[in-house]
């Protein structure tokens, strides 16, 4: 038995037709992996940089049998849902396709949820593919739960936002925009606020996109998220936040003092970073006054 460095163990020979599939699979940003008879016999780039191995040998005497990494949690397939744990494809496949769902961890221990699609085409192979759903996922699961909003003020909740915040970044990336951070601290009585809340929400949702994120961040302390061009931006739309949120219909903002701290993504910069630079601009600033960090 050869163990060739693309993963390929077994029955596949080291001809033209199996180095091209090889190459072709490695091209995915999925995991895939080739199963013969039940058992994994090559696993794309994607699979071996995931579960840091460089061959299916490798994987086999490190892990065991591939169902072996889903995670036996009620809310994902794994091998204990079926009779037949070798055969965990022929379950999977016969659930609804929103149900084909599998979780592992990677090679830094990080859970991962993944939509599984099993292609046998060819009888004793099967072609399993596993898509990163995770973000949605999360999100599906959270407002399954109703976990989404926060009942009080109407905004997003802080840990939803903070679960699905990649999201937010690979929408950055992808539109090639910089994530901007507006914090917005109502500077009064909890009494006082918890009086203006719903009106607090909804005058910040009448002058923003919908792509915008409006997060109760803490009790009086809210976090606006959006895509932004640059810092003058952030500063521009900050500032002319603060002016139109205290507009009809919502004038009874006035009797409510504010302050506003803002800051705009570095290259490459988590959402961490960025949120606590937004939280220190928001310490040093004043009353109906925006700084920018």
């Amino acid at each position: 038995m050869n163990d060739l460095s693309n993963g390929i163990i077994g029955d596949i020979k080291n001809n033209e037709w199996s180095l091209l599939f090889a190459s072709a699979i490695n091209t995915q940003k999925d995991l895939v992996v080739l199963m013969h008879k039940n058992i994994p016999i090559l696993f794309n780039k994607a699979f071996q940089n995931f579960a840091g191995v460089s061959s299916v040998k490798e994987f086999l005497r490190e892990f065991g049998s591939l169902h072996d990494r889903f995670v036996p949690h009620n809310s994902y397939f794994h091998s204990g849902k079926t009779d037949s744990p070798d055969e965990w494809t022929i379950a999977l496949m016969s659930l609804p396709e929103h149900d084909r769902i599998v979780s592992m961890f990677n090679s830094r221990t990080e859970p991962f949820a993944f939509s599984v699609g099993v292609d046998d085409s060819v009888p004793d192979y099967e072609i399993v593919t596993f898509t990163d759903i995770s973000q949605d996922f999360i999100k599906r699961i959270m407002i399954e739960n109703d976990a989404s909003i926060d009942k009080e003020s109407g905004a997003y909740d802080s840990e939803y936002f903070i679960h699905t915040s990649k999201s937010f970044q690979d929408a950055a990336e992808f539109n090639e925009k910089a994530i901007g951070i507006t914090m917005i601290e109502l500077m009064s009585t909890d009494h006082e606020a918890e009086q203006f809340l719903r009106d607090f929400t909804a005058s910040i949702k009448c002058s923003i996109r919908q792509s915008d994120m409006l997060v109760r961040w803490e009790k009086k302390i809210f976090l606006l998220a959006y895509l932004a061009n640059s810092a003058e931006d952030v500063m521009a739309f900050s500032q002319k936040l603060l002016m139109i949120m205290r507009k009809e219909p919502f004038e009874q903002l006035n009797s409510i003092s504010m302050r506003m701290g803002a800051t705009v993504q570095t290259p490459k910069e988590e959402m961490t970073s960025i949120i606590k630079r937004a939280q220190k601009a928001l310490e040093q600033s004043s009353n109906l006054q925006v700084t920018l960090l």
